[in-house]
Order: C-alpha cells, then structure tokens, then sequence
C-alpha cells in the first residue's frame, strides 16, 4: 500500500520525527509513506481567503494523480480505528493510493473539500499539527494492524 501524507506546516522537530519513525518502523513492508511538508502562507498581510487559496494551490500541486484523497478538518466525518481499517482494506483491493491532508492553522479550502473523496475528522478537539502527524500515522499503523489481525489493536 502507498500512501502520502500532505501536511501545511513546519517541518517535524526531533520528537515529532521519533513518534513517526516508531510506528514507521513497525509498519517495515506493509506501507510505503511519503511526507510532503508545504509551508503555511499566514502573513499579517493576507486574508484568511487568500492564505487558504495559496495553501491549495499547494496543496493541489503535490496531490499525486489517480488517488483516493482524504482531508483531514475537525468538520469531518468521525471514523472508528476499525471503520478505517476496512477502508484502507477497500482502497488497497482496488489497488489505490491514499493521500492525506493535514491543512494549516486556518484548515482546508472549499475548493480541496470539494475535490476530495473523504473528509475524515479525528476528533471534535483541536490537535497542533505537530502532534496530529503522530496521530494520524499511530492510525494508519492501528488500521493496518486490524487488517493483518495482529494483536495491538487490542
């Protein structure tokens, strides 16, 4: 399985990339991942439209051709680890990259909504974007866990 993972923000800092490189190296050979960080566009000189728009167009450059697309907003829909591990079973059968993406402090364009597959939400908290980066990959890991039946979904 491939998946990316789209993330508006700074680049992880040390802890951040210890936390995701313990669940990568638990996935080894079930999943490739590629991370692609996009700086946020805030400025004191632009509006909240204008940051969103650049931020998609950014977005929107890095999404990779035939993928399922997945948004990741606190407006989404809230998935069980279980309800995410069949539909990461789903999209692997079907033979599709999943792409992530994790929007910057002001969330996600309606032009993104609308061309994305599923708007998935984590939670009705609010997470920094340091720490939803390990979510996000703690689930990926906890899904892919459930499909091969091993035991840490537990």
């Amino acid at each position: 399985m491939n998946l990316t993972i789209i993330s508006v923000g700074n680049k992880p800092n040390k802890w951040e990339l210890e936390g995701i490189n313990h669940y990568l190296k638990q996935l080894k050979n079930n999943i490739r991942i590629d991370f692609i960080n996009i700086k946020g566009q805030q400025n004191p000189k632009r509006s909240t439209a204008e940051v969103l728009k650049l931020e998609a167009d950014l977005i929107t450059q890095k999404i990779p051709n035939d993928c399922f697309l997945i948004l990741c907003d606190i407006a989404g829909d809230k998935l069980s680890s279980s309800a995410l591990s069949k539909l990461f079973e789903d999209l692997m059968h079907r033979n599709l990259t999943i792409c992530f993406v994790i929007g910057g402090s002001l969330g996600l364009s309606e032009s993104l909504i609308k061309i994305s597959n599923k708007v998935l939400s984590a939670s009705n908290f609010t997470f920094p974007h340091r720490l939803f980066r390990i979510i996000l990959i703690e689930q990926i890991y906890r899904a892919i866990s459930i499909i091969n039946n091993a035991p840490y979904h537990k």
